[in-house]
């Protein structure tokens, strides 16, 4: 059981962009869990006024289009950033998961591997998508295959992510294929961890 959520089983939930994390998260909340999606609380991080200060002292701006433009672009520049944002997010996730009255909780990390935050939860969760259904996802999102591609970059390959995950579920057909895919997941942890 994860050391800094004592009484309470931290799943890991990751993916490469467009693999469809946040329809999983939604499917986790529906059968009960708690959920936090780090991308969430980085949004409303951007909206702290000491965050955003220092983000336009980096970035000359804090509207994430641009500081996002510009750390896809930049390793040094979204290292700093995220040397930043992680503990943050890290440290909300505590408060929130510390706060409600949960056993289970679901923590959608796009950067899950490469933070390193594997060791910070129970069990990590990978879903894995075929390229054609990301690029289809990520259209209907309204990214560009550039914008896609940068993303990408900055992620590990999915097949080392494979490697590294603790149970990871195929999301190439339907959504509805999906929500079943993960009750099945969520009765088996279920019955491991006795929430």
């Amino acid at each position: 059981m994860n050391a800094s959520a004592p009484k309470k089983i931290l799943i890991g939930l990751t993916g490469q962009i467009g693999s469809g994390k946040s329809t999983a998260l939604a499917c986790f909340e529906k059968l009960g869990a708690g959920v936090l999606s780090a991308d969430d609380i980085v949004r409303k991080l951007y909206q702290k006024p000491s965050v955003r200060k220092q983000i336009v002292t980096w970035f000359g701006s804090s509207e994430p289009a641009v500081v996002a433009a510009r750390v896809f672009a930049d390793p040094v520049a979204r290292k700093q950033l995220e040397d930043f944002l992680h503990p943050l997010v890290w440290r909300e996730m505590q408060a929130q998961i510390k706060r409600a009255n949960k056993k289970c909780w679901v923590l959608e990390l796009p950067l899950l591997f490469e933070a390193g935050w594997e060791h910070r939860v129970d069990v990590t969760v990978l879903l894995c998508a075929g390229t054609q259904n990301k690029a289809a996802r990520l259209k209907a999102r309204g990214l560009t295959v550039a914008q896609y591609k940068a993303r990408l970059k900055n992620q590990l390959p999915q097949a080392e992510q494979i490697k590294r995950a603790d149970i990871c579920i195929s999301n190439d057909k339907t959504p509805r294929e999906l929500e079943q895919k993960i009750a099945h997941l969520y009765e088996a942890l279920k019955q491991i961890y006795h929430f």
